[in-house]
């Protein structure tokens, strides 16, 4: 057996096809064909099930999963060790983020870090929790930061609490009615004009499930306009154009300078944790193990409110 091997097979088993695979990896199918064909013979068992709308794993291919998984794992940490120790290049840990983390909560916590680790090389990028679960599982990433919770079913990935967020309604300081008001009723706030993120988006969700808890729908809120982003949910309502509802890290820089009031929705008082997530069978060293100690052991909302301000 060999490395190639291990990846060979393990990426027929997340395509579920030979052929996806092949052109995945840019191999003809014969030569990918040949390389399960011998792993099979070396153990004397089938890893696939054949069937014409593709392939899926027998129960030793699923146990040989696992084991492939785990060995790949040590491989690339081994790879990496050894080209620490020669010099060539440093370590990049690569971390994809949910948009409230990745745009408001880490990098002032990437940059305090990097003070306290200056050999270390970190990358980050903004995605949503489906596309982070995903290249996790594909090898893309090392660490994803995300909002909600993990598949119930999905043993793969570890994960830890880091943060929890709290759902507030901003108000525009110009809103007098509004602004010096410490909470309002639903029934309030679906009579004001209201600036809503688009429906794919996580607080969509959350906001979702909640209503329908109450009996309630997202249709019954009087939507002015709905946006991809925050900053220009933010700009709309510190303009007096409507209200929003967001994770209050979002807003925490506006409402430091007084361009937005927060306000509870009496039904809405809701929160929902941010954790980090990694592949289970990693061994966690090096820079990658400090990190995740790190944002683990953090108050990552206080400290990242420090830093936003000296940086300021």
């Amino acid at each position: 057996m060999n490395i190639e091997q291990f990846e060979i097979f393990r990426t027929i088993a997340e395509v579920k096809s030979f052929t996806k695979a092949a052109k995945k990896l840019s191999f003809t199918q014969p030569a990918i064909s040949t390389q399960i064909k011998l792993l099979e013979q070396n153990f004397d068992l089938a890893l696939f099930e054949r069937h014409n709308h593709g392939v899926q794993l027998t129960d030793a291919g699923r146990t040989f999963y696992e084991y492939g998984d785990r060995i790949l794992a040590l491989y690339e940490e081994m790879q990496q060790d050894l080209a620490r120790i020669k010099g060539h290049n440093k370590e990049v840990i690569k971390i994809s983020a949910c948009d409230t983390a990745g745009n408001y909560i880490l990098p002032s916590i990437i940059i305090n870090f990097k003070e306290l680790h200056p050999q270390a090389c970190l990358r980050l990028e903004v995605a949503d929790t489906q596309d982070i679960i995903k290249k996790l599982k594909q090898r893309h990433l090392d660490i994803g930061i995300i909002e909600g919770k993990l598949p119930k079913d999905d043993n793969s990935l570890s994960s830890v609490n880091i943060y929890d967020d709290k759902l507030v309604l901003v108000v525009p300081s110009k809103n007098k009615c509004l602004r010096d008001k410490g909470s309002i009723s639903l029934d309030k706030l679906i009579n004001e004009p209201f600036i809503a993120r688009e429906e794919s988006s996580c607080i969509r969700n959350v906001l979702d499930a909640k209503l329908a808890k109450l009996g309630r729908f997202f249709d019954e809120f009087n939507t002015v306009a709905e946006f991809d982003n925050y900053e220009a949910i933010k700009h709309a309502v510190i303009n007096n154009n409507g209200v929003s509802l967001m994770p209050e890290s979002v807003a925490r820089r506006e409402l430091d300078e007084g361009l937005l009031q927060k306000v509870y929705v009496d039904e809405l008082k809701t929160s929902w944790n941010i954790k980090a997530v990694w592949r289970q069978n990693d061994l966690q060293t090096g820079h990658k193990k400090q990190f995740l100690d790190y944002i683990a052991n953090l108050n990552v909302l206080t400290e990242a409110q420090i830093l936003q301000r000296n940086i300021s």
